[in-house]
């Protein structure tokens, strides 16, 4: 536990707000989206049906879901595949992106696991973001007459590297130039390490950016072959625009109070 407190505090004095980035497009990136902590109202209700899940384990960090709805919005990705959906909660935030222009499939292996997530998106009207359940090699067969190129792939494996390296097998026929490629838990462990060292020096990879538990790969041939690290807290609890709601008015009332105080 010390160890990754030290390497967490490490990271964040050398890796954040870009510095050190000499590249525009890496440090717009940093600083317009990962770094960013502008809030969206319906982040608060994802939340909310993230707490009715409180019974499983939930593994995944609160912050995922804002950091990959930010990167969809930046990008402008229409087309959006998550290789193991889990609770679901991470597919609906970025199937919300683009809500109207765009479109999501969520695939999770293991049946029954989705049940929660599927009535929920029905009443939250989330037409965009399509589950399958089931044989992962299966599903993906029937995507590809659909969606030659995924803009955006999300492998959310949580450090198997296994099954992570399973996922970006089956994945690499989606794989165009513009597509951006996101694995969970590169950090978790030595095997997801040598894969994620791997697939860095990969010729087909250009850029990549290692987030410690979250690493992002662009295939763009035009950006200059190079590797990053950055800062991002994953600790941290979301930030969700009904507390952000809250603090500013409680900041109104305050002065309001210190006005009427100084008055009399």
């Amino acid at each position: 536990m010390k160890f990754a407190s030290s390497v967490k505090l490490y990271r964040k004095l050398r890796y954040r707000k870009g510095f050190g980035v000499h590249s525009p497009f890496i440090y717009n990136l940093i600083t317009k989206v990962i770094e960013e902590k502008t809030p969206y109202y319906i982040f608060d209700e994802i939340e909310q049906f993230r707490k009715r899940l409180s019974f499983r384990k939930e593994t995944q960090h609160k912050n995922y879901g804002a950091l990959l709805f930010r990167i969809i919005l930046f990008f402008k990705c229409r087309s959006i595949l998550q290789i193991r959906a889990y609770t679901g909660v991470l597919s609906m935030y970025m199937s919300l992106a683009f809500r109207k222009n765009s479109i999501c499939y969520a695939l999770e292996e293991n049946s029954g696991l989705l049940e929660a997530a599927k009535v929920f998106a029905g009443q939250q009207h989330m037409e965009n973001l399509r589950w399958m359940e089931g044989d992962y090699t299966e599903n993906l067969q029937k995507l590809k007459s659909l969606v030659p190129v995924f803009d955006l792939i999300f492998i959310n494996q949580s450090g198997n590297a296994n099954k992570t390296m399973e996922a970006v097998e089956l994945s690499r026929l989606f794989i165009g130039e513009k597509s951006i490629l996101i694995i969970d838990g590169i950090s978790k462990n030595k095997a997801i390490k040598a894969l994620w060292e791997k697939l860095k020096s990969n010729p087909e990879t250009s850029v990549t950016i290692d987030l410690y538990a979250l690493g992002i790969i662009f295939f763009d041939k035009k950006l200059h072959k190079q590797h990053y690290k950055n800062y991002f807290d994953y600790g941290k609890k979301q930030n969700l625009y009904e507390n952000r709601r809250q603090r500013l008015h409680l900041f109104g009332w305050r002065k309001k109070s210190f006005k009427s105080e100084s008055a009399n």
